[in-house]
């Protein structure tokens, strides 16, 4: 059964047990992100806390920390139930092309789930502008209490440079290394067609009304503010924080280019999800979101210098140029409630979503991999920098094309440790994994070194360098695999 709001999603976690209401008062400033941390760690409840220290919102973290809590959010039973509806509409038979469907037209398997447009939206009850607006009331945590060091980066105590400069000219900086918006999803849309574009990416404060968005250079977005540039345009952009948990799952969805992700949130929760008009900007929310900040990048003005925050891993970024957000807007509930997640070692929050949506589009990467049968990117990798991934194994040397077909699909294209194995093998045994490189791999023959494109929360990389990967080909092999090389 869809939920109408996050209140009511709530509600149900209450009455589950699964939700635990912390009613004396807490310091954002690292001390809330730590009793989420050691919530995470023991796989404790979603947690609201009430009173957090100058601030009048509350803030919500660990809601969707654990599998059954996902699932309670789509209404099913198991991830595979919910895998089984993305697999339907994937259906071979179907008359247009699975990324059309993916896309929400007119005649897409996904038209009964295709957003839905309405003139009130809850999350417009309240609407600030101008003057009005301040960012400094949103609770954004400090959360990397303990973080260490990139290992070619600088410490936490002077990891923001003193000065940067873009040419002559001097570029802002950013000089606190922690208060972010990390549960947002940032939505934008193509200069020409309108189509819809969201990613989930950090964004730093700067000031009153401006926001620093740490995109990265592979992120849509970066090629969509390419597109805005060159037409000379300012790029729209609506940062939606909470609402239903199926949009806040389909926001990190690894759906192709082109995928609406309001629509595939309809079909998440197997019914549409009601969208509204932004005040400011040529954009549609979901119209049951908490807090919504509209506003725009302009593509004429020079970034500035964010970060270092805290990476999925528990270490600091490096601090790099991103682009400047202009607020034009911010509307919300007139009782919102601030969702976080809280990042560093894991487990976390980020890590169980990212894991859990990998399952749910398994049948999506198989089409890209046909000879795909199963990956796992275990929690210690923070479900990123490490792939197992099973295949159907037919023919001499493809677990090597194998490993460089699965850099190329977006849930393990930064996986800089990637093993590919048999499709007997259990890829979530981590065991079964590691005893099939001891039995079939050769170093000499079955390791393939690779680079792609900068991670910027590899805490191994240099800030800038190119990716470095590792493939090994732990499969069983065929005579003519064994021959000399």
């Amino acid at each position: 059964m869809p939920y109408r709001c996050l209140a009511d999603f709530l509600e149900e976690l209450g009455r589950a047990g699964e939700l635990t209401r912390v009613e004396a008062e807490v310091d954002p400033v690292r001390e809330l992100a730590e009793i989420t941390a050691q919530a995470a760690r023991s796989g404790g409840p979603a947690l609201l806390f009430t009173a957090v220290k100058g601030h009048d919102l509350p803030v919500l973290t660990n809601l969707l920390g654990a599998e059954s809590r996902i699932c309670r959010a789509l209404g099913a039973g198991t991830l595979d139930e919910v895998a089984g509806r993305v697999a339907r509409l994937l259906d071979a038979t179907a008359p247009d092309g699975w990324i059309e469907r993916l896309r929400g037209g007119s005649h897409s398997a996904l038209a009964s789930c295709a957003p839905r447009r309405v003139k009130s939206a809850a999350c417009q009850q309240i609407v600030r502008l101008g003057s009005d607006i301040n960012l400094g009331e949103l609770p954004m945590l400090t959360v990397a209490a303990n973080a260490e060091k990139m290992g070619t980066g600088t410490s936490p105590v002077d990891a923001s440079p003193k000065s940067a400069h873009r040419g002559s000219e001097p570029v802002p900086i950013i000089s606190e290394a922690g208060r972010a918006i990390t549960a947002a999803a940032v939505l934008s849309a193509e200069p020409d067609s309108h189509r819809p574009v969201t990613g989930r990416f950090d964004l730093q404060p700067i000031d009153r009304t401006r926001l620093a968005v740490c995109w990265a250079a592979h992120d849509e977005h970066a090629r969509l503010l390419a597109e805005y540039r060159s037409r000379e345009r300012k790029m729209p952009l609506a940062v939606v924080i909470g609402g239903d948990p199926a949009f806040v799952l389909a926001a990190v969805a690894p759906l192709p280019s082109g995928g609406d992700v309001c629509a595939v949130a309809g079909l998440l929760r197997e019914k549409p999800l009601d969208v509204a008009a932004c005040r400011s900007v040529d954009l549609e929310v979901p119209a049951d979101a908490e807090i919504v900040i509209e506003g725009f990048v302009d593509p004429a003005q020079p970034p500035v210098t964010a970060g270092p925050l805290c990476t999925p891993l528990g270490h600091y970024s490096h601090a790099r140029l991103v682009p400047v957000m202009q607020v034009t807007a911010v509307t919300h509930r007139a009782n919102p409630i601030y969702t976080v997640m809280v990042p560093g070692r894991p487990p976390h929050e980020a890590c169980t979503v990212d894991r859990a949506m990998q399952r749910v589009f398994l049948p999506l990467v198989r089409l890209a991999m046909p000879e795909l049968v199963d990956y796992d990117l275990p929690e210690a990798g923070a479900a990123r920098h490490w792939a197992a991934v099973s295949i159907r194994k037919t023919y001499p040397g493809q677990g090597r094309r194998a490993a460089h077909a699965a850099w190329l699909v977006r849930p393990t294209m930064f996986a800089k440790v990637l093993v590919v194995v048999d499709e007997d093998v259990d890829v979530h045994d981590h065991s079964a994994v590691l005893a099939a490189v001891a039995a079939n791999m050769n170093p000499g023959r079955d390791v393939l070194m690779d680079a792609g494109p900068p991670d910027p929360l590899d805490p191994a990389t240099p800030a800038g360098a190119l990716g470095e990967k590792m493939a090994i080909d732990a499969t069983r092999k065929l005579p003519e695999e064994h021959a000399p090389r």
